[in-house]
């Protein structure tokens, strides 16, 4: 006869629920630490997963429903079971600010398929995970009342054979190559101590911003730290609903332009600077991860972006509070999406009736309470989404554009046919003033040592920057840069150093910059761009003087470029140009260096 079971464990903690979330929300970590067997996934259908886990005696499967939650105070789930002791079981946890502490409470609803499950829940349940709970709930709140976040876990060192000596042979290789003693060393920790949970995919950006490291700095070491083998490189395709891996390669030669997710179950298309994530893991001869099975795979954990996520029975209503960060966010139902932006100013009750969408972006204020209301026949699933994308992934766009990286990897390429689409991306081409002048002047020999110094002087100041030289053709340089303040000031620099340099007649560059969407490709086996873009900026060092830099007005109008030219007291002035090929004028701005 089932039976229905309910405990109720209370925990008065120090940390406050924002420093313990990352923490309890992380389903996958507490049931790996409280001693749960991983997960497989056996499918999806309408958003409830299938899924089984291995037992001694008996494989046991079940349906489980998607979390719901509402950052940072609470989340829960509900699993039903086709086979073994239980018949279902309903979980939730639930945080409270509690005397500058959390009051974390943990309810477990479940039912016993019969006199062996009325065993299994007693012992199990009762006693077993009743102490495992309490220890572990401990454990995380010592580290989140320290300040510490789930990468600080203390992990069981897992190195390989020889794997030690390798590390440190690592280490001493990365500060040949220029890495900072202190930063290497702490990849090194991280290599030696952190959790396997943590190191599975390390994502560079995260980590500088953790570690206060500057990003790109932390993104070369983990470009250099492949190269000599302590790790190896994943590029994953991010899916855009629920921002998790679709899928992960080995090379940038297995990217294509079309993936699934089997979570969302829906098709998308592949984005070079939003939907291609470029992460890290340990080398295997360095170390070996036994913890890349997966424990739960609907954590909330596994997807941050998401602050709420709620179903609403027909003609029912609730009220929901949460805590936001400045900025966009977007409330999707099967009604339609609602626009919110969170700003310290803004409304703390938000009333939201299904009959009535609001069409206007609404005010938030950062801590605020959404009323949600439901007055149709059907239950509607709310989901309240950050409309930030990804400020801490290291895209594809990211990492090609490092002169490092192509340096590096210079085989690293695109498929053959294959066309990724780029949303944004700034474009420099150089040319020189009079080249041919200059080689029937001084001679082919000479002047060709002269336009090599030059391509010496830009390829390293492009670096620099932030930026890398896609192609050289004949004294022409093109170099791809993410930001375009990073374009500006390698070429100002780098003309600076070319006319100090020996010899008549004296070299004057010309330039043209440009930034808008492309199409990365790869052309005689290493990654190149094209698209109209790429066609109008190679025509801007055409409509430039010598010493002259010409920028499109999209160039021009960032922000951080205005300020720049202010700043920098260079001449410039605008003017407008028809540019070859193109049959509009185009508002162009010509820089005096």
């Amino acid at each position: 006869m089932p039976r229905e079971y309910y405990y109720d464990w209370k925990f008065h903690l120090k940390a406050s629920p924002e420093a313990l979330w990352p923490f309890a929300a992380d389903t996958n970590r507490f049931n790996r630490d409280t001693g749960l067997p991983p997960v497989d996934r056996l499918g999806i259908n309408n958003g409830i997963n299938h899924m089984r886990f291995r037992l001694p005696v008996i494989n046991v499967e079940w349906n489980e429903n998607p979390f719901e939650w509402t950052y940072p105070y609470r989340f829960g789930i509900l699993r039903t079971y086709k086979n073994g002791p239980l018949l279902e079981m309903r979980v939730l946890c639930e945080l409270t600010p509690e005397n500058g502490g959390t009051l974390l409470r943990y309810q477990v609803w479940v039912r016993s398929r019969n006199l062996l499950g009325d065993a299994a829940i007693t012992v199990g349940i009762g006693m077993v995970s009743a102490r495992q709970f309490a220890g572990v709930f401990r454990k995380y709140d010592a580290l989140a009342a320290a300040g510490k976040t789930p990468l600080d876990a203390p992990g069981a060192a897992r190195l390989s054979a020889g794997g030690s000596q390798r590390v440190d042979a690592g280490r001493k290789g990365l500060e040949t190559f220029g890495v900072k003693p202190g930063l290497a060393a702490r990849l090194v920790s991280l290599l030696k101590e952190g959790d396997d949970l943590g190191l599975v995919r390390m994502r560079p950006f995260a980590l500088a911003d953790y570690w206060n490291t500057p990003r790109r700095e932390t993104l070369e070491m983990f470009l250099q730290a492949s190269r000599i083998g302590l790790l190896d490189i994943q590029w994953e395709l991010i899916c855009p609903m629920c921002r998790g891996a679709a899928e992960s390669h080995n090379s940038l030669g297995e990217v294509h332009a079309h993936s699934h997710c089997p979570s969302c179950q829906m098709d998308f298309d592949v984005n070079f600077d939003k939907q291609v994530e470029v992460t890290f893991s340990p080398n295997p001869a360095v170390r070996i991860l036994r913890d890349e099975a997966q424990f739960c795979v609907g954590s909330p954990q596994h997807m941050p972006h998401i602050n709420l996520t709620q179903s609403v029975l027909a003609g029912k209503s609730i009220s929901l509070s949460t805590v936001l960060e400045e900025g966009p966010y977007i409330l999707r139902s099967q009604q339609g999406n609602i626009h919110l932006r969170a700003t310290p100013q803004g409304a703390q009750q938000i009333n939201i009736s299904s009959d009535d969408l609001p069409t206007a972006e609404i005010e938030t204020n950062l801590m605020p309470t959404l009323n949600l209301r439901n007055t149709g026949p059907e239950t509607l699933d709310f989901m309240l989404e950050s409309g930030a994308w990804g400020s801490q992934a290291a895209t594809a766009a990211d990492v090609t554009s490092l002169q490092l990286f192509r340096d590096l990897f210079s085989s690293e390429a695109l498929r053959a046919g294959e066309e990724l689409s780029i949303n944004s991306v700034t474009l420099m081409f150089t040319d020189l003033r009079d080249s041919t002048h200059l080689y029937r002047q001084i001679g082919d020999a000479p002047a060709f040592g002269r336009v090599r110094q030059h391509f010496e002087i830009l390829e390293q100041e492009i670096a620099q920057q932030g930026g890398a030289v896609v192609k050289t053709m004949g004294d022409a340089v093109m170099a791809v840069f993410r930001q375009p303040l990073g374009a500006l000031i390698a070429v100002q620099r780098a003309h600076a150093e070319i006319t100090k340099t020996e010899g008549t007649p004296p070299l004057h560059l010309k330039v043209g910059i440009h930034s808008g969407p492309c199409i990365a490709v790869t052309l005689n086996e290493r990654l190149d761009y094209f698209g109209s873009t790429v066609n109008a900026a190679a025509r801007l060092p055409g409509l430039a003087e010598g010493g002259q830099i010409v920028l499109s007005d999209q160039t021009a109008s960032d922000p951080q470029v205005r300020e720049w030219l202010v700043g920098s007291g260079l001449a410039h002035e605008a003017f407008d140009a028809k540019i070859k090929g193109f049959e509009q004028s185009f508002k162009l701005w010509r820089v005096k260096l």
